[in-house]
């Protein structure tokens, strides 16, 4: 009846993946099929060319010049001399001499040649990195939720209860977010869980509206979401960067937990500070694993004073290990010089191995959920397989790792139908079923940092210094 009145006579209400959904309401109408298919496709981003994006035309025009004029310079300039003094019965053995000669000469142009032009082509990537990693407005979207298709502006369309928000980074930024929440009739006596949700590389909030209703409806969850600086109607701040990303980050966490403390929409919804858990899709999986290892090291320096609460864990999906491996698998060519791609060619390494492996190595009172869809033609499917093997060395208090076979990198929610939030529900069990017993762990690992920085603060300079 909600879709009648809407105009659409005969159609069934369908959501971008032309699967049946839940019967519309005036409070939830169905989106018009274009706008679903336009933006998204039943996925829970849009897709992006990689390879395509940062190399500006002038780039390569200019790259391919060079490399052509490299060509003419090895192939037509001079080659070996041939000039020899010719005696008697030598002349054959000079023959062959300069035969092998010339093919020495070619192949080792040839390898010159191969060589400056990857260097080249590695400079315009070098120049080029960001561009390319980050992709506030694919192509054919705006930057702007406000100008995507009418389903995928606000989470009004969808029939969402939520707070449209401003959050002040450390450096003065301020980033645009949702906190779509459960309302106080939905909690009853339960406080839900919040997930502080970190999108991935490409496209705005209102691009991810689809799956975060889907959490919203089967997890009964709050979900706090956020546009980093440069996407969205977030500020500019000083331009995508990882140390700007994981300002963004953990200042919405802080927002976060501030507002939990002070009440601020408890006469909305439940929430709690013990009941946070972060999810990064792609590059916000490594996102989320570089905010819960710093908000770790600052509860171990501080022992616990003054320092913000610890998430209750991780929900990863298609991360990568890091930046230098997935530039090796969109740009076969950097493997022979892979050990160059690091600071300060690789101006953002992101490399989640390590930020897992101190988490493992310092803390096993926290949670965490691997959802990996094995078609994902983005991020190869081992790179999380090698994130769980991290995991494995210490295993935190709840270790799930999903495997969809039919999931790609942005459809995994989708691809992987009931099976996918059948797994998510399990885990959230899980977490639930721990919480008593990760307090108790939490309180001694607080009691640990506690003794370790009052015994820091007893040792003299030249100690500190000797150590």
């Amino acid at each position: 009846q909600g879709c009648r009145a809407q105009g659409a006579k005969a159609r069934k209400c369908l959501g971008a993946t032309g699967h049946p959904r839940p019967p519309c309401s005036v409070s939830r109408p169905c989106p018009p099929r274009d706008a679903a298919m336009s933006t998204s496709g039943g996925k829970a981003a849009p897709d992006v060319d990689l390879r395509a994006q940062g190399g500006s035309e002038r780039s390569f025009v200019v790259g391919g010049l060079i490399v052509v004029g490299l060509v003419v310079y090895n192939f037509v300039g001079p080659g070996p001399a041939a000039e020899s003094i010719v005696k008697d019965g030598e002349e054959e053995a000079i023959q062959e001499a300069q035969w092998l000669t010339w093919v020495m000469w070619f192949f080792f142009r040839l390898l010159q040649i191969v060589v400056l032009g990857a260097l080249i082509l590695l400079g315009v990537l070098v120049t080029q990195q960001r561009k390319i990693i980050y992709v506030p407005a694919p192509p054919g979207t705006q930057r702007s939720p406000k100008e995507n298709p009418r389903m995928y502006q606000s989470p009004d369309a969808w029939g969402l209860p939520y707070e449209d928000l401003m959050i002040e980074t450390e450096d003065g930024t301020k980033v645009n977010a949702w906190l779509i929440y459960q309302p106080l009739s939905a909690c009853k006596d339960q406080v839900p869980y919040t997930l502080v949700y970190f999108h991935g590389n490409a496209g705005n909030i209102g691009h991810r509206l689809e799956n975060i209703r889907d959490m919203h409806d089967k997890l009964k969850v709050n979900i706090l979401i956020l546009d980093y600086r440069g996407y969205g109607d977030s500020e500019d701040g000083g331009g995508c960067t990882q140390k700007g990303f994981i300002m963004d980050a953990l200042g919405t966490y802080r927002f976060l937990v501030e507002s939990i403390n002070s009440g601020k929409y408890a006469a909305k919804t439940k929430m709690s500070t013990d009941r946070i858990l972060l999810f990064g899709r792609s590059i916000g999986g490594a996102v989320a694993i570089k905010v819960m290892a710093d908000l770790l090291r600052e509860s171990l320096d501080a022992g616990g004073k003054g320092a913000l609460p610890l998430p209750a864990g991780l929900i990863l999906e298609n991360t990568f290990t890091a930046l230098k491996d997935m530039a090796v698998q969109i740009f076969p060519f950097l493997s022979v010089l892979k050990w160059l791609l690091a600071p300060p060619l690789l101006y953002d390494p992101w490399d989640s191995t390590d930020s897992l492996a101190f988490l493992t190595k310092r803390h096993e009172h926290w949670c965490c959920c691997l959802l990996s869809g094995l078609q994902d033609e983005i991020v190869p499917p081992e790179q999380m397989t090698a994130l769980h093997g991290i995991l494995k060395t210490r295993r935190p208090k709840v270790l799930k790792f999903f495997r969809f076979p039919l999931g790609g990198h942005n459809d995994t929610p989708t691809k992987g139908g009931a099976e996918y939030w059948i797994s998510f529900s399990k885990f959230m069990g899980e977490v639930v079923a721990t919480e008593d017993e990760r307090r108790e762990g939490l309180k001694a690992l607080t009691a640990d940092g506690a003794a370790a920085a009052k015994a820091n603060e007893g040792t003299s300079p030249e100690t500190s210094k000797a150590d």
